[in-house]
């Protein structure tokens, strides 16, 4: 019995030309999508695009002018991580459709080493809610700090040793440092 390598490479071909237009379109789709959501006060909008970029944040109220700072913050983060939570989730729903063709793949090629589902490449979009990105960002914060000063002290050092070689260099070669016409004159 023999195996059609040929057929079966133009089935998976045609397969995944049909997905690639299947995934521009929802590309096109996603790139223009955005998710809103009004804080349930009503004080505050935030609009975020696909990426969770923030595309406007609308204030419908004065109210804000009298919170304290921590409470504004919170007020804050909480309507943008909620429409980040939002957009997350419209992104899921759009590629749900693509489930399932890496096994379509499997099977009509043999390949192995994908991933088993869509749902391990989506845990992080999962992961989004209210805390989207918080303890994150505040890692990053400090991390990036920390190399900061990582860095500051590597300069310091390196700037102390030169300063140490210059004088290091200075001390034991002092007729080096006299004129060379006038050498003769100090030396006798």
């Amino acid at each position: 019995m023999s195996i059609d390598f040929e057929g079966r490479i133009k089935d998976a071909m045609a397969a995944l030309y049909e997905q690639r237009d299947k995934m521009l379109a929802v590309r096109r789709d996603l790139d223009a999508a955005t998710a809103s959501v009004t804080s349930k006060d009503r004080m505050v909008s935030a609009t975020v695009g696909p990426q969770g970029q923030v595309v406007s944040l609308t204030f419908h109220t004065k109210a804000y002018q009298a919170m304290a700072p921590a409470e504004l913050s919170a007020a804050l983060l909480t309507v943008l991580n909620d429409a980040r939570a939002r957009m997350g989730a419209q992104v899921i729903e759009r590629i749900k459709g693509f489930d399932g063709f890496g096994d379509h793949v499997r099977v009509v090629t043999g390949m192995t080493g994908m991933p088993d589902s869509l749902e391990e490449l989506m845990k992080p979009l999962r992961a989004m809610g209210s805390s989207f990105g918080l303890d994150e960002a505040k890692e990053e914060a400090k991390a990036a700090k920390q190399e900061e000063f990582v860095a500051a002290e590597a300069d310091a050092a390196r700037e102390k040793a030169e300063r140490s070689g210059k004088q290091d260099e200075f001390a034991a070669e002092p007729e080096s440092r006299i004129p060379t016409g006038k050498q003769e004159e100090f030396n006798g």
